[in-house]
């Protein structure tokens, strides 16, 4: 990816998720302009989003996403949800699975107690700390 910092550090294989949808509207025009500008001149700058890739969502960074849109940058840098609990050690489908409690909060997309089961350094290094 062209003129991008992806922060990394489990080192997961990233891909581009232009097209993956968010989970929900921008929120803030003046956060989305100013993260936009940032990108026009310095392209992408932190974390990838995390996705899910059998649903083509997005699970962080909606005004990332949408600011690399504005932006038009040819890539949107995301690493897979499952990818993320592997490098941690973890099955995500084996949590979900044996955990019964989780098997309607992820079909509803409700992801909060499943990212529980990571280390909260890697929820945070993946904006995944959304508590």
């Amino acid at each position: 990816m062209q003129n991008a910092t992806v922060v990394n550090p489990l080192g997961i294989d990233v891909f581009d998720t232009s097209g993956y949808a968010p989970l929900h509207e921008v929120r803030d025009e003046d956060k989305l302009d100013a993260i936009a500008d940032d990108m026009r001149r310095r392209g992408w700058h932190g974390p990838p989003l995390v996705v899910m890739r059998d649903n083509l969502s997005s699970l962080t960074g909606v005004h990332r996403r949408a600011a690399a849109e504005l932006a038009e940058l040819e890539e949107i840098p995301g690493v897979e949800l499952a990818d993320l609990f592997e490098a941690c050690g973890l099955d995500m489908w084996e949590i979900v699975v044996g955990d019964e409690s989780l098997d309607d909060e992820v079909a509803h997309n409700d992801f909060r107690r499943l990212l529980d089961y990571l280390p909260e350094d890697v929820r945070e290094a993946y904006g995944l700390d959304m508590h």
